[in-house]
């Protein structure tokens, strides 16, 4: 190499030669290791990823199941307050009323009242005023012979089942016999699926639908059974003052509509005290001896004084929506203190 020479490839033509540029080693091959190793990274941060997705999700549903629960159990603590309002109410009328109206004031329905967190609302029904099924088992056997004409009488009126009586009756009574248009269990155990008569009287008026040829009732035709029919754990009586123009109507084949029309418009201003004072405006309005209504109508069927109660109360707290109902009873054999006789959760 010659002194002052920078490069030591020899000058050709003044330039320098191709081959110091032209000799760059090739890039080499990417190995299959390396793209495996790429894959289980991709793979890792894809699956660490759905990890952390699904217990954000498990936290947030924990989160709002735990929230909705004590909302719920708030919803509760206001309805358990309610009810005991309800039982000290009905128990005070009982000491000043011999006798029961819609113009009492537990009639009429409340709220909604908001509260702070909340909203509340309530109704008070008298079950009285509706037809109780389960009186077709009445002890004396002339009372279940007229119970059972009447609901016949209820169905022929309002276009049901001409087996409605006879079906129900068989639903309820505890032999296996069947009624000329009942059903007992030999009928519904060829069902699929396959069950048995209840033998027994009804828990809840919702059982109808099990029964023979009203398995499929109408929705219209359901809200009017719901508002005129009942299933109590004892028989009851009619209360005149509140039973409604349809249930009135089948106690008797002579109780027509404008009878009846006319005694709830009395009714409304002039509640019966006693049930001689309904027996008396039957008496004028119908032109009928005294004997042959009361014959019709005995004491053990028509009253003016009511022994159940269907509280209904609605509460909406925070993000629970809870309905419930409950059957109170403030019967003389309960010595005058109101029971709780049943109570659930509204379906709808």
């Amino acid at each position: 190499m010659r002194r002052g020479t920078l490069f030591s490839t020899p000058l050709r033509g003044g330039k320098l030669s191709n081959k110091v540029f032209n000799h760059v080693p090739p890039n080499p091959e990417p190995s299959p290791q390396q793209g495996f190793a790429l894959l289980t990274v991709l793979m890792i941060v894809a699956l660490i990823a759905m990890m952390g997705s699904q217990l954000l999700y498990e936290q947030y549903t924990n989160i709002k199941r735990s929230s909705h629960m004590m909302h719920q159990a708030q919803s509760f603590a206001v309805q358990w307050g309610v009810e005991a309002w309800v039982k000290k109410g009905l128990k005070l009328d009982l000491e000043d009323n011999n006798y029961d109206g819609l113009n009492d004031a537990w009639q009429a329905p409340f709220g909604p009242i908001p509260y702070e967190g909340g909203e509340l609302s309530a109704k008070l029904v008298d079950l009285n005023s509706r037809l109780n099924l389960n009186n077709v088992v009445a002890q004396e056997e002339e009372q279940r012979r007229a119970w059972l004409r009447i609901i016949k009488r209820y169905a022929e009126q309002n276009a049901l089942s001409t087996r409605f009586a006879d079906v129900t009756a068989d639903w309820i009574d505890a032999d296996d016999s069947p009624r000329p248009s009942g059903a007992e269990s030999n009928t519904y155990l060829l069902l699929k699926p396959a069950y048995s008569a209840a033998n027994q009287p009804m828990v809840m008026l919702s059982e109808l639908k099990l029964m023979d040829g009203l398995q499929r009732i109408e929705y219209d035709v359901w809200q009017v059974l719901e508002n005129d029919l009942t299933t109590l754990p004892t028989v009851t009586k009619i209360n005149v003052n509140t039973a409604e123009q349809r249930v009135l109507m089948a106690l008797a084949d002579w109780l027509d509509e404008a009878v009846v029309s006319a005694w709830i418009a009395q009714r409304l201003s002039e509640p019966a005290r006693k049930i001689d004072v309904f027996i008396d405006f039957l008496v004028e309005a119908k032109g009928m001896p005294r004997q042959e209504i009361k014959k019709g109508l005995p004491d053990w069927m028509v009253s003016v004084q009511s022994d159940y109660f269907l509280l209904k109360t609605q509460v909406n707290y925070g993000e629970s929506q809870q309905g419930l109902s409950a059957i109170f009873s403030r019967h003389p054999d309960n010595q005058n203190e109101v029971r709780l006789v049943q109570r659930w959760l509204n379906a709808e």
